[in-house]
C-alpha cells in the first residue's frame, strides 16, 4: 500500500487560461512546469466565468479554464515563483497587461508545503482562495483542507463546463456525402462549421476536417473537389488555431498550407506524398499524424527515419495503427491491444476506432450508434498508456465519461 501524501509534503499550483487554445495552453504550461516540479496530483478542468471589475470591457468577458495541481520542487516559493512568471512569458503573457484582463496563462502559488508566506508579492496560502470557490472546489478535489472559516458552499458550486486533459481528443468533422458515420451531415460548410465550434466547445485538442471519404469501397474524386469542399468550412474557421486535414493528396496539402494559416496538423497515409510536400509540412512546423497498414514495425522505422530525414521532428509525429484498414475485425482487435509495442520512439500515438466496422464483431449497434463501444474501447487503450489522442466523433460523451473515471481516482485525494 503507497503511502498517503500529507498536504504539508507538497505544492499547490493553481492554472487557469481564457485566450487561444485554452486545453492546449494548460498542457503546455504543465509541460514547462515539470521541468521543475514533479506533479503528484491533478485536478480535473472547470470551465468558468470570467471574474472582472466593475466597468470592465466587455471583450474581457471570456470564460476560463482552471485546474489545480500538486506536487513537489526543490526550489524556494520566491525562486518557484520566478520560474511561473519566466513560464507566463514564453507561453505569450504580456506581464504588463492591465490587471484582470485576458490571458493565454496565468499560474498562482496557492500553498507551498503548508508555509505561511507574506512579502509585498507573494502571499501564501493565495489570498483569493477565501473568496473563489472554484478554487475551494478544485482544492477539495485533489485533497487540499480548505479551513472551516473561508468555506464557501462547495456541495452547491457548479461549473459552465468539466473536462480533461488527457487522453487529448481529436474530433471528427467529415465534409462528405458517403463517410460511414456521418457522411452527408456537414457537407454543408455552415453546419460544418458548427460542428466544429461544437467539438472545439466539448474539449477537442484538434478538430480532424476530411474532404474525401475512405470508407470500404470509397470513391476518390479529384483534388480540386476536395478542396471545393474544403475551403469554404476553412475560410468561416480562420480564426480556429486547432484544425487538421485528413487527406492523402498533395495538391489539398499544398493549398490549405498556404491558404490557411492557422492549421495545426495534417493527417495523411504518409507513403503516398511526395517528399516536396512532406518538406513543406516540415518547413511549417506542423504536426503529422501517419497512419499505419500493418503492424510491420521494420516498415514503421523506417518510415520515421524518412520523416525525419525529411524534416519532421518526432515530436511532431503522430502514428495511428490504422484501425479499419487492411485488416480483419481480430487482427483490428488485436492491434488494439498490442499498442503499446508502438512506443518504442518519442511519437506520440493516436488511436482512430471511432463507430468503425470492426466493432460489429461484437456488437450490433449501427454505425451512428457504437458511441458505448467507442469509449469502452477508448478507456482500454489510455488506462494502458498506450494513446495520447484518441480521435473520436462523440467529444462530449468522451469527455463525459473520462471526467468520471478522473473523480473516482482514489489517488487525487
Amino acid at each position: 500500500m503507497t503511502e498517503k501524501i500529507q498536504q504539508n509534503d507538497l505544492v499547490f499550483l493553481a492554472l487557469g487560461s481564457n485566450l487561444g487554445n485554452r486545453m492546449e495552453n494548460l498542457r503546455n504550461a504543465i509541460d514547462k512546469l515539470s521541468e521543475f516540479f514533479s506533479i503528484k496530483k491533478m485536478s480535473h478542468v472547470i470551465e468558468t466565468k470570467a471574474l472582472l471589475l466593475e466597468g470592465s470591457p466587455n471583450s474581457w468577458n471570456i470564460p476560463y479554464m482552471n485546474m489545480i495541481i500538486a506536487g513537489t520542487t526543490n526550489l524556494s516559493a520566491d525562486a518557484l515563483l520566478s520560474e511561473v512568471k519566466k513560464i507566463e512569458k514564453k507561453l505569450g503573457r504580456n506581464l504588463d497587461a492591465e490587471k484582470w484582463s485576458p490571458r493565454i496563462i496565468d499560474i498562482d502559488i496557492i500553498s507551498y508545503y503548508g508555509q505561511e508566506i507574506t512579502k509585498e508579492y507573494l502571499t501564501i496560502p493565495h489570498k483569493e482562495i477565501k473568496n473563489r470557490d472554484f478554487l475551494q472546489y478544485l482544492l477539495a478535489e485533489i485533497g487540499y483542507k480548505i479551513p472551516i472559516d473561508i468555506q464557501s458552499n462547495i456541495e452547491n458550486y457548479s461549473a459552465l463546463g468539466h473536462f480533461v486533459l488527457f487522453p487529448k481528443m481529436v474530433g471528427i468533422v467529415n465534409v462528405t456525402p458517403d463517410s460511414f458515420s456521418d457522411g452527408g451531415h456537414f457537407l454543408d460548410p455552415e453546419k460544418a462549421e458548427k460542428q466544429i465550434r461544437k467539438l472545439i466547445s466539448d474539449g477537442a485538442t484538434m478538430v480532424d476536417i476530411g474532404g474525401q471519404s475512405t470508407r470500404p469501397g470509397y470513391k476518390e474524386i479529384s483534388a480540386n473537389e476536395e478542396i471545393s469542399r474544403l475551403s469554404k468550412v476553412l475560410e468561416f474557421c480562420s480564426d480556429v488555431d486547432c484544425i487538421s486535414i485528413d487527406t492523402f493528396s498533395d495538391d489539398v496539402v499544398s493549398y490549405v498550407i498556404n491558404n490557411h494559416p492557422k492549421i495545426k496538423c495534417i493527417n495523411v497515409q504518409q507513403q503516398k506524398l511526395q517528399d516536396n510536400t512532406i518538406k513543406l509540412i516540415a518547413d511549417h512546423n506542423l504536426k503529422m499524424i501517419i497512419m499505419l497498414t500493418g503492424m510491420d514495425f521494420s516498415f514503421f522505422r523506417r518510415t520515421i527515419a524518412k520523416l525525419e530525414k525529411l524534416g519532421i521532428q518526432q515530436k511532431n509525429i503522430i502514428v495511428d495503427p490504422g484501425i479499419g484498414f487492411g485488416k480483419s475485425k481480430q487482427e483490428n482487435v488485436e492491434t488494439i491491444k498490442n499498442l503499446n509495442r508502438l512506443r518504442e520512439t518519442d511519437c506520440e500515438i493516436m488511436l482512430a476506432h471511432s463507430r468503425k466496422s470492426f466493432i460489429s464483431a461484437f456488437s450490433n449497434a449501427k454505425a451512428e450508434d457504437r458511441d458505448i463501444e467507442t469509449i469502452a474501447i477508448s478507456s482500454f487503450a489510455f488506462d494502458n498508456s498506450a494513446v495520447d489522442y484518441i480521435r473520436v466523433h462523440n467529444v462530449e460523451k468522451h469527455m463525459r465519461f473520462f471526467v468520471a473515471k478522473k473523480l473516482m481516482n482514489k489517488e487525487l485525494s
